[in-house]
């Protein structure tokens, strides 16, 4: 059962990854900085926030997965099933909850992981992950952090499989069917030798690439512009700014 989810969730996850590696996204902002910036502070305020702010979160996010499934050519599918497997897997973490009589807080858990998982999911489909990536590059980040992130996405396929292949190559040397501690111990130890590596690969691949190249990797920010931008572009800051004015309104409703 164990191994039958983790193979799911792997083939998920590398097919969300080669679909955002594929694209960039229907929409490139003006100052990916900002979009990634409000995107982090809106997932901070859910993660501490009361019920309302977290719901405001994942009802925003809705109209901007809509927009992307439809101004994309392929479908969002793939990231919004990596999502789900996210939840599903925040259910389980939830479940002692349960006979302790605590259901409020499991169900406020689930509201949280829900409302930030489909707001980096809308955010990310809509902008696409490279110009998620840019937005490190405009909040000061070293280029290096900045061209590995956005190979990142390029090699989790690569290391989804990876995965998949070293799992089950000790599967085959386990002389018996491993228990549940022992195979969250295996599968532990694999995922964080595999996310270890993969930063590391990520940035020598850049720089081979770079040393390859006549010129440093480099990138356009966007058309310029002001702050202002289009509707299709507003709707990048739509899930985060949904969070914070909720959650504004909310202390000012407290004082």
């Amino acid at each position: 059962m164990l191994d039958e989810a983790l193979a799911g969730f792997l083939s998920e996850l590398r097919e969300a990854a080669l679909y955002l590696a594929a694209g960039e996204g229907p929409v490139e902002p003006r100052h990916p900085g900002l979009v990634f910036l409000l995107l982090v502070v809106g997932v901070a305020l859910v993660s501490y926030s009361p019920p309302l702010p977290a719901a405001a979160g994942l009802l925003a996010s809705m109209p901007v997965l809509a927009y992307a499934a439809l101004s994309r050519r392929g479908p969002v599918a793939p990231v919004v099933r990596s999502a789900a497997y996210v939840v599903g897997a925040s259910a389980l973490v939830a479940l002692p909850l349960l006979p302790l009589h605590r259901g409020s807080q499991a169900l406020l858990f689930l509201l949280r992981v829900s409302a930030a998982s489909a707001m980096v999911a809308s955010v990310a489909a809509l902008v696409g992950w490279r110009r998620l990536a840019e937005g490190l590059g405009e909040l000061g980040l070293p280029g290096e952090i900045v061209e590995g992130l956005s190979l990142v996405a390029r090699y989790v396929p690569l290391l989804a499989s990876e995965m998949l292949r070293l799992l089950a190559a000790r599967r085959a040397r386990s002389l018996g069917r491993p228990g549940l501690r022992e195979a969250w111990r295996l599968l532990a130890g694999a995922a964080g030798e595999l996310l270890e590596r993969s930063m590391q690969r990520a940035t020598l691949l850049g720089m081979a690439i770079e040393a390859r190249s006549l010129s440093p990797l480099t990138r356009g920010r966007g058309r310029g512009g002001g702050w202002a931008g289009s509707a299709a572009e507003l709707l990048a800051y739509l899930p985060p700014a949904a969070v914070v004015a909720v959650e504004v309104a909310a202390l000012l409703a407290g004082c």
